[in-house]
């Protein structure tokens, strides 16, 4: 007998905890006689909450995708990005933030302003496309590569290759050929899919030199590798709009046309053919009931509530602060994870490049609320966090998940920043509205009058960070 292999087992489980959430379903209402209409209704609404779930990320990417590459001919200028705020270029280009990154961003959700964004599209399809990556002369950066599912396939960072010069090919699925020398070969697990490349920026004076870097990055198609190489000017088509109750599912079925599906998904895409989801013609409704359309229309909505309530408590609750599991793939068949993660922060690194830690929460369990009132993290003496790199916690927005404006422009508290300490020798953060007063404001991280967020963001951390033996200090309420 054939050995099963590890993708083909998960799928085999995904699809007996489908067939089990479907039976369920129907087996919930056993006091009554279903009709049979009424059966097939429960179970494209059992269907289609696994569908959303399962799909989320991809959506969300494709939305990315086109909010990133329809704003223009040609990659976004300094004098555009400062302006706007906004991160764009055709398919196949870099797109570069000029600058460190503030309210007005809003292409991703929990952006950061440590780091300063290289973003690519990519459609390796036709041919491949060479990715060169300059000498960082020491400074930190990681290049994180994305397939269309939000997982996370390869890594070029300081961690990974240091700061050497270098080159990456991606190579779409099905190609054959032969690579120039000192091309590294990385193999695309879909058509289309994102590189996002952050670089390491201090303040606003460090801007300079990290523009220098970035204009050194670069994409050629394998075919003009070697030559002089313009990029062309993309002629912008609108991107498709998808309306109505099924919109999300409309949008999903297209985006599984463009990159099929990973083998891991074998068991879950059996499962969604019941509801029209297929990777050969997308969404096709034409053989649903109203019922099972309404049914499908109420996944959505429920399916996004289960995504906010996972989100507020992802993986292991220690002091208000929901720490994600730490995975060896990320995220391979765990889709609940992948789409939370992909509902609060889109494109968080794989833990061992940088651990992502968020908090909701004070330590009592109360949402954080500064309309309410002020507050403070403490890290005592000796306990800032364990990291290889650098360290931050940066504040959001609870409802537009978006870096909060405020008068100093500070989006973010940091490792590199001149926090004062206290007497005893600990550090304290002070989170609030309003200036804690001139004394304080080193540490003060500005928060909105109104229900926020913080993710703290550890870069390369330390094994204790990564196991639990380090816990982050809760968020107080001042009294």
């Amino acid at each position: 007998m054939k050995k099963l292999t590890k993708p083909v087992i998960e799928a085999i489980l995904c699809s007996f905890l489908l067939l089990g959430l479907v039976t369920n379903a129907v087996a919930q209402a056993g006091k009554d006689t279903l009709t049979p209409d009424a059966a097939k209704a429960k179970q494209a609404y059992a269907l289609g909450v696994q569908a959303y779930i399962w799909g989320y990320p991809m959506v969300v990417m494709q939305k990315s995708r086109d909010a990133m590459t329809k704003g223009g001919e040609q990659p976004v200028t300094p004098d555009q990005f400062n302006k706007s705020g906004l991160l764009f270029a055709p398919v196949n280009q870099v797109a570069n933030a000029w600058g460190m990154l503030g309210p007005k961003f809003s292409a991703v959700q929990s952006g950061n302003s440590d780091t300063q964004y290289s973003a690519m599209w990519f459609d390796s399809s036709k041919e491949p496309y060479v990715l060169h990556i300059p000498d960082g002369k020491g400074r930190y950066y990681t290049f994180q590569f994305i397939d269309a599912y939000t997982n996370n396939f390869h890594y070029a960072s300081t961690r990974t290759k240091g700061s050497q010069d270098q080159n990456y090919a991606l190579v779409a699925p099905g190609w054959k050929g032969v690579l120039p020398k000192g091309v590294i070969r990385v193999d695309v697990p879909t058509p289309t899919h994102f590189i996002i490349g952050r670089i390491f920026v201090a303040d606003l004076k460090d801007v300079p030199t990290v523009n220098a870097l970035q204009k050194q990055v670069t994409m050629t198609p394998l075919s003009s590798y070697g030559k002089k190489y313009t990029p062309p000017k993309v002629p912008v088509v609108a991107a498709k709009k998808y309306t109505g109750d099924l919109a999300f599912f409309e949008q999903l079925g297209d985006t599984l046309v463009t990159n099929g599906a990973l083998p891991s998904d074998a068991g879950i895409l059996g499962f969604m053919k019941t509801i029209g989801l297929t990777t050969d013609y997308g969404f096709d409704p034409s053989g649903l009931s109203d019922g099972e359309k309404k049914a499908l229309a109420q996944a959505v909505v429920d399916g996004e509530a289960m995504l906010a309530a996972k989100a507020a408590t992802l993986g292991k609750t220690v002091n208000g602060w929901a720490y994600a599991e730490v995975l060896n793939e990320f995220y391979g068949t765990d889709y609940m994870l992948r789409a939370a993660i992909g509902y609060q922060a889109m494109f968080e690194n794989t833990p061992s490049e940088a651990y992502y830690p968020s908090v909701n929460v004070d330590v009592n369990g109360n949402t954080l609320d500064a309309s309410s009132g002020n507050y403070t993290m403490t890290f005592p003496k000796g306990g800032l966090p364990p990291v290889g790199a650098f360290w931050s916690t940066s504040m959001y927005d609870q409802e537009k998940r978006l870096l909060v404006e405020n008068s100093l422009n500070r989006y973010k508290i940091s490792s590199v920043d001149k926090l004062k300490t206290n007497s005893d020798g600990s550090t304290t953060i002070y989170l609030q509205a309003a200036s804690p007063g001139k004394d304080k404001e080193s540490n003060w991280l500005p928060t909105p009058k109104a229900p926020f967020y913080m993710l703290f963001r550890m870069y390369q951390p330390d094994i204790e960070a990564l196991n639990g033996q380090y816990k982050l200090p809760g968020v107080v309420k001042a009294k």
